[in-house]
């Protein structure tokens, strides 16, 4: 992982830490902490000493700080706090990551995504197409999307994102019209 890249997801997951309620201040005591935040992360801050994490925590807090994603003074680190621009940060970085869930075993229902979005907002439209195909559904027709799996959360996260909420409908149903098409689709998944 470059350097870049795990400054982008140590910020990342010092934010979400905040969020949860988490004390910095601990992982400034406690270094290796940083290493349970993220796995990837882990393997960098493993191969620095107890000083050099430190040093590293210190330089990402105060980096965070000049980008006005936390108030943060090096002096009181009790009082790190994340700001609006610091949850905005985190919430596209969520948005990125978002992964639907796969249960263990398929409850034979289908979940259907149709969407109706104007003319005047087709970069919304185009983006949601988008972000429904990365997150695994399939097309059906033009503005109708499927997919096995439970999802209504994150498809409305998706709608609220795109600000087309009012454009979307999400349905659950254990009918469908030619399931064996859509079980061949998803039958990595379906296994």
């Amino acid at each position: 992982m470059e350097k870049r890249d795990t400054t982008a997801a140590l910020i990342d997951n010092l934010l979400r830490y905040l969020v949860g309620g988490g004390a910095i201040a601990s992982m400034l005591l406690l270094p290796g902490l940083a290493i349970g935040l993220d796995k990837s992360l882990g393997s960098f801050f493993r191969h620095l000493d107890k000083r050099q994490q430190e040093r590293e925590a210190h330089r990402v807090l105060k980096y965070m700080a000049q980008q006005k994603l936390i108030d943060y003074d090096s002096s009181y680190a009790h009082g790190i706090t994340i700001t609006e621009k610091g949850r905005q940060r985190l919430a596209k970085a969520d948005f990125r990551n978002l992964r639907l869930k796969r249960p263990n075993k398929w409850d034979e229902r289908w979940r259907v995504v149709i969407f109706d979005v104007p003319e005047d907002r087709k970069s919304a439209r185009n983006a949601l197409q988008t972000k429904l195909k990365d997150l695994g559904l399939q097309s059906i027709q033009k503005s109708v999307w499927v997919h096995p799996f439970p999802c209504h959360e994150e498809i409305e996260a998706v709608a609220i994102n795109y600000n087309l909420a009012n454009f979307i409908t999400y349905l659950e149903t254990n009918y469908i019209d030619k399931p064996e098409v859509l079980k061949t689709r998803f039958s990595s998944l379906l296994k």
